[in-house]
């Protein structure tokens, strides 16, 4: 049979500035690509994320965008999310006229709702409403947590802050610091952290973070430890989104609208937007958006085989 050929997108999400930022690659039209398959691109890619897109299996979405991780599928993740909204309109797969227009993406976890702002025919932002926020445990015994991450147990912790999973679509661990200098500085031990993190589910992110910056307009300092895969994420929506609901949830929300820098101390700065919707001191409704900036263009070749996309 012929060969197969597949265009892909690389981008960077969550930034205005090339080789910046949390990469992704993007297969806007994946059709005829079985789970195994996407796995396998995934590895080759070697991000922590690739995504795949197919027409929808839900009429309440534009297409359907399947995640993998070099792993496997997962459910949902923020700049995937993001980043497919993009190569989406770039594509032409959606609608996206000059100023707002909102493009409904179908997956594992449901339909949720994208918001482009776009310029002169041009996406500038991309801003996702993720799932309902949902807080968790607490972990009110933070030396095994100090240990794994190198540091003092009096350096974690503000005022009226203890670390706690939290949740817009997938969980974290989000663990406040006294300072920005203790932040940039962490380098946990990969098997210590895992085993604590273990405790609360497989492949949960700890997000560390504190409440000052050093980016113009940016308030919160952070960086998200994936142990499990044994990396450093440069921009983690879905953790960004859990922040804003976990700090809105203890009143420490810097604004209703507030900006995290991260990745900068493994040199893909990242600007991630977060905005909080309040019902009462409850947080209802959390949004994460950022810039996304395509980079590279190519195509990737498979020997001929028999199509049919699986959903298992």
């Amino acid at each position: 049979m012929a060969d197969r050929f597949f265009d892909f997108w690389r981008v960077d999400v969550f930034t205005d500035t090339p080789l910046t930022g949390n990469p992704l690659a993007v297969f806007p039209r994946a059709t005829g690509l079985r789970p195994a398959d996407m796995t396998a691109i995934a590895r080759e890619m070697n991000l922590s994320e690739t995504t795949f897109v197919f027409p929808s299996t839900n009429p309440a979405a534009h297409y359907r965008n399947r995640i993998f991780t070099p792993g496997g599928e997962i459910p949902f993740a923020g700049h995937p999310s993001i980043g497919t909204a993009f190569v989406a309109a770039l594509e032409g797969l959606v609608p996206h006229p000059d100023g707002s227009s909102v493009v409904y993406q179908e997956l594992e976890i449901g339909v949720l709702p994208l918001e482009l702002i776009c310029e002169g025919g041009q996406v500038t932002k991309v801003v996702m409403t993720q799932g309902e926020p949902v807080l968790g445990a607490k972990l009110k015994n933070v030396e095994p947590l100090a240990k794994a991450l190198q540091v003092r147990s009096r350096d974690i912790g503000p005022k009226g802050l203890v670390p706690q999973v939290a949740a817009t679509g997938i969980a974290s661990l989000q663990v406040p610091f006294r300072s920005l200098d203790v932040v940039k500085k962490l380098d946990p031990d990969r098997r210590a952290l895992q085993k604590v993190l273990s405790k609360f589910g497989e492949k949960i992110v700890c997000y560390a973070f504190a409440l000052e910056a050093e980016a113009p307009g940016a308030h919160v300092h952070a960086r998200a430890f994936v142990p499990d895969l044994d990396i450093e994420d440069p921009a983690t929506g879905s953790a960004a989104g859990a922040c804003g609901a976990y700090l809105a949830a203890n009143g420490k929300l810097p604004a209703p609208t507030f900006v995290i820098e991260q990745g900068m101390e493994i040199h893909h700065a990242s600007r991630i937007e977060v905005i909080v919707e309040m019902e009462g001191r409850a947080p209802k409704v959390v949004r994460v958006g950022g810039q996304v900036v395509p980079l590279i263009r190519g195509s990737l070749r498979l020997p001929g085989a028999p199509g049919g996309e699986s959903s298992t």
